[in-house]
């Protein structure tokens, strides 16, 4: 069932990124003249210097921007953070301010807890990401289990004595297993944004990943380690709402907004319908059933105890000793990684303490084998219903109206299942796999059957949509497989979410779907998954490109990135895409919201030279299949 590796990213094309978009290092700027923060012991990844009071100082005649956390404490010091002026952006950026304590030692597993600043932060160097395989990461060197840090980019000379800017807080994609906020920069946004008269700050969160922050199975389930890297990012949007004022930002006007995993983790947040950490959301590709919420089958408790078995941790007492002697790297499982734990004692009482004691490498190393087995080859580290977090199925909460009532924007990318699918894929059995990939517990025969018969082996009817009976060289099954992909993970959840809102009275909902190809890629990929994202950042343009994406954008594309910043940013301003008014826009197309009660399912076509308004009714009766059975389609599994 589970016999080969398909997701490993949910975010692969992004994996690669190493954008110029993103500063690396910060040379050519010296240290203001502050100390760093410390937590309980720990340094922070991002040095020390002395103290000082000044809303901007200089060092070797380079400005540096410098905000205040708190102006008075116990030691008569303000808590500043000082960060890295751009001037020929117009912007400052602060990199690598902590946001949570280290989750490490005892901290390792337990919900993210409250920073405590003693001293300034230093924050003019990027932070590491949390630890992945290295592939995930265009620095693969540059992790920690340290991670909880953010970054903030704000328009120069912001802070607490300047007007306050609305907020949009990035989340990253990544399968819930790569991903960091330092693959994102927002420059070109925030020059966008304040050339049209929208200036804002900016902030990406880290969030912990894989086993370290989505582990499944029993050991996670007893002690309350599940949904960590939720927790993670609901951590670093209260930091938002208790700080973000220090830097220009108005935390009563935030819209968090990511791609992929980051979008099903956003739209988890919805489920708690008391949440008030943010006024809007937008959901690029992901929703809360895109993501199998496992275990219930054996599968996931299997997976768990692999874990063990591949940590030595499957005995307490002896297994830390043998774990600890397992350590070492090679290229394809880990690259070194700094500050991880200790190397772990020998008399741990249980295997779920031997984890807690492992060297930070050598749970990575055994969350990287476990990976690589076949059977396990599907989504093991993810969301799960905990009953707490995540309280129910999120099908079943949204079937209840349990959901907040915040103004959401919630779309697709055309193809989204061309990411998914291996080429090798050439036959109704192959593809009856790769849907079996999907599911812990296997669909039965009959909806298998049904289902396959709603998305028949034919050519023209399968993705990328609309090529007709152009197979790519490959066969109609990889078509039909890549729909029934992109439909039953991504586009069927959305529709259901906004469908939900609507039918308990919740109208200020919007949806789109991304249909601009990207320039030099095979057309075999069609508007593939994340391909959106270059156009939100305002990096599909001539002049920038954007690597691992394309290098040949057109003037078109640059048109319909900036159309797609307008709409963005009107929604960080207004909870409003058009902008401020009901029926004034600023953009080329007015986009009118979704409402099943006034008998419309309308939707936003996003392709260059042609942004028009259309329904959400493709494929009506196959998505409507998927929903109708929820436990046989993701939808509603738990720990």
């Amino acid at each position: 069932m589970k016999w080969f590796t398909v997701l490993s990213v949910l975010v692969a094309p992004l994996a690669t990124v190493a954008s110029p978009l993103v500063p690396r290092q910060n040379g050519n700027v010296t240290a203001a003249a502050t100390a760093t923060s410390t937590a309980t012991g720990t340094t922070p990844a991002n040095g020390t210097s002395s103290s000082s009071s000044n809303s901007t100082t200089t060092a070797g005649g380079a400005r540096v921007p410098v905000v205040t956390l708190y102006p008075d404490t116990s030691n008569g010091l303000p808590i500043e953070v000082a960060g890295v002026s751009a001037p020929q952006f117009g912007q400052d950026w602060y990199l690598g301010i902590p946001f949570a304590q280290p989750p490490v030692g005892d901290l390792r597993f337990a919900p993210p807890q409250s920073y405590t600043y003693n001293f300034s932060v230093t924050a003019q160097k990027q932070p590491p990401a949390c630890l992945q395989d290295p592939s995930g990461t265009s620095d693969a060197a540059s992790q920690s289990e340290d991670c909880l840090y953010l970054n903030v980019f704000a328009p120069q000379g912001a802070n607490a004595s300047t007007a306050y800017l609305p907020v949009m807080v990035w989340v990253y994609g990544g399968s819930f297993t790569s991903g960091s906020a330092s693959l994102y920069n927002a420059t070109f946004l925030e020059a966008y944004a304040a050339q049209t008269g929208k200036p804002f700050i900016f902030v990406a969160v880290n969030y912990r990943l894989g086993a370290f922050g989505w582990g499944y199975g029993s050991g996670f389930a007893e002690n309350g380690a599940a949904n960590l890297g939720l927790r993670d990012i609901r951590k670093g949007l209260e930091w938002v709402q208790e700080n973000i004022w220090a830097f220009g930002g108005n935390p009563d006007q935030v819209t968090v907004f990511g791609e992929s995993a980051g979008a099903i983790a956003i739209s988890l947040l919805y489920l708690d319908p008391n949440i008030n950490l943010f006024k809007s959301a937008i959901m690029e590709s992901g929703a809360q059933s895109t993501f199998p919420l496992g275990p219930t089958g054996s599968t996931w408790d299997d997976a768990y105890q692999y874990l063990l078995k591949a940590t030595n941790c499957s005995t307490a007492g002896n297994a830390t000793a043998a774990a600890a002697a397992n350590t070492s790297t090679s290229a394809n499982t880990t690259a070194p990684v700094s500050n991880s734990t200790s190397v772990a004692s020998n008399n741990a009482s249980t295997p779920w303490q031997c984890l807690k004691n492992l060297p930070a490498q050598a749970l990575l190393k055994g969350q990287l084998t476990v990976k690589s087995n076949l059977l396990f080859a599907g989504f093991v580290y993810g969301p799960s219903i905990d009953g707490d977090v995540i309280p129910d199925s999120p099908h079943t909460l949204l079937s209840q109206g349990k959901f907040a009532r915040i103004p959401f924007i919630s779309g697709n990318n055309k193809d989204e299942g061309t990411s998914f699918v291996p080429q090798f894929v050439n036959s109704t059995a192959a593809a009856l796999a790769v849907v079996n990939l999907f599911e812990p517990r296997d669909p039965s025969n009959e909806t298998l059957a049904q289902l396959f018969a709603l998305y028949p082996p034919v050519a023209s009817a399968g993705s990328p949509f609309d090529t007709g009976n152009n197979t790519f060289g490959l066969s109609a099954a990889w078509k039909q497989a890549t729909a029934i992909v992109g439909d039953a993970t991504f586009q069927a959840n959305r529709r259901y979410f906004i469908r939900q809102a609507n039918q308990y009275g919740f109208d200020q909902t919007w949806t789109y779907q991304f249909e601009q190809l990207t320039p030099g890629q095979p057309p075999i990929k069609g508007v593939y998954h994340a391909s959106e994202i270059p156009y939100v950042y305002g990096a599909a343009r001539p002049s920038i490109g954007f690597p691992g994406f394309s290098t040949n954008y057109t003037q078109a594309d640059a048109s319909l990135s900036n159309t797609m910043m307008d709409y963005w940013l009107n929604f960080a301003y207004y909870t409003n895409p058009n902008g401020n008014g009901a029926t004034g826009s600023s953009n080329a197309t007015y986009w009118p919201n979704h409402d099943t009660n006034q008998n419309n399912k309308n939707m936003l076509r996003l392709l260059a030279n042609n942004v028009t308004v259309f329904q959400d009714d493709y494929r009506e009766e196959q998505m409507q299949f998927l929903l109708n059975n929820p436990e046989q389609f993701n939808y509603k599994r738990g720990l």
